[in-house]
């Protein structure tokens, strides 16, 4: 019958032991370990062995779990003359969603990884089953109908349903128990207004100051931005190398660099920021040098400082709750990145320039992010035509 879930680290002496995930026993103490895997104990003729269970915790607890219902099913079998016929491990929810995650993270998709760790635990927390093939179509349903429950906008719900589709499909859920992707009508593309955008530098620190000055100027993306490195400046060229960090786990999306001006009025302010910032090695790091993980948080913050949260959408409302760290959802880094570029298109930079300048590899992806004109600039071209 199974007795327990063991971590064993082959790479550490005499580390075995009943210990906490992803540690072992070294010299009487848990330490964590990197390369380890987990076995289940049990008694075979009264001798105690071990069979392997894998590195994912929940998995090796699933299965020690079944190895002990099947020993006690197959001990009443016999009893009643009965044959028990074992079937091939289920894959556990948890433990997939943890490999998933994993992948992600080993792609250097850190954006996706983050996005799939909030997908899928809410997924959990919703849907209380143990296993990929318990899933049917009304628990995908049911994740919807709790989205929009707490107010989620139908392209949200469509997000977070292709995510949580993506893992599903891999974990291996049979197709037949996915429902259609739920539709919604494209708005367009949303840019900060001028008025915004120096609202939010006028009550900005000077670190914020930066984060939304290269953001604005520069079109970077979230991941771009927490880990840009001073030594990517040239502030003689007034140039911006956005490359890769494989130290860091961060890869260029379309693994391509791309070099970007930098307009004199930036130059001038990063100087004096890298003056400030000696012996750093991140541009926006932490007070530890590391990628600001919460950049996004401080804008949303930065948002209510001054006065701008919309005071209607789901952020603005839990904005009272405790722990919550989020803000109004009209605020993102990304936006800043659309309205860099529909600049750019506005003021008669061709949109093939746009299209590098952005790191697009394809023409349509730039034109999802431009926002085409209105109000009184539209009015004033279209007066101005002579027909």
């Amino acid at each position: 019958m199974a007795n327990g879930l063991w971590h064993r680290n082959p790479a550490a002496r005499g580390a075995n032991g009943r210990v906490r995930p992803g540690h072992a026993l070294v010299k009487g103490k848990a330490v964590p370990v990197a390369d380890g895997v987990y076995e289940i104990r049990f008694y075979e003729d009264r001798r105690v062995k071990y069979t392997s269970a894998g590195k994912n915790a929940a998995d090796a607890d699933a299965q020690r779990v079944r190895q002990a219902q099947t020993a006690s099913a197959t001990v009443a079998a016999e009893d009643a003359g009965l044959q028990i016929v074992v079937t091939e491990d289920r894959k556990t929810l948890r433990g997939s969603a943890a490999a998933y995650i994993s992948d992600a993270e080993g792609r250097g998709a850190m954006a996706a990884a983050r996005m799939a760790r909030s997908a899928t635990k809410e997924f959990l927390g919703l849907v209380k089953k143990t296993f990929v093939d318990e899933v049917r179509k009304e628990d995908i349903y049911k994740f919807h109908a709790a989205l929009r429950k707490r107010k989620c906008g139908d392209r949200t719900v469509s997000n977070k349903h292709a995510r949580i589709v993506s893992w599903l499909r891999f974990a291996g859920i049979d197709k037949a128990n996915i429902p259609p992707k739920p539709k919604y009508e494209e708005g367009l593309p949303t840019v900060y207004e001028p008025d915004q955008y120096k609202a939010l530098l006028a009550a900005a620190d000077p670190y914020m100051r930066i984060c939304i000055l290269l953001a604005l100027k520069c079109g970077l993306r979230d991941q771009e931005l927490r880990h840009l490195e001073f030594r990517d400046l040239n502030l003689l060229n007034n140039t911006l190398l956005v490359r890769g960090k494989p130290e860091r786990g961060f890869r260029v999306k379309d693994c391509e660099q791309r070099e970007l001006p930098l307009p004199d009025d930036l130059v001038v302010e990063l100087t004096a920021w890298q003056e400030s910032r000696a012996g750093k090695m991140l541009v926006l790091g932490t007070a530890n040098d590391r990628p600001n993980s919460v950049l996004l948080e401080s804008l949303k913050q930065l948002a209510e400082k001054a006065g701008l949260s919309c005071g209607r959408c789901d952020g603005c409302a839990r904005l009272k709750e405790p722990g919550y760290r989020g803000g109004c959802q009209e605020f993102t880094l990304h936006k800043f990145r659309r309205t860099c570029l529909t600049t750019l298109l506005r003021n008669t930079v061709d949109v093939r320039t746009v299209q590098r300048l952005a790191g697009h590899s394809d023409l349509e992806s730039t034109l999802r992010y431009l926002r085409p004109a209105s109000g009184p600039e539209l009015q004033a071209k279209i007066n101005a035509v002579q027909w």
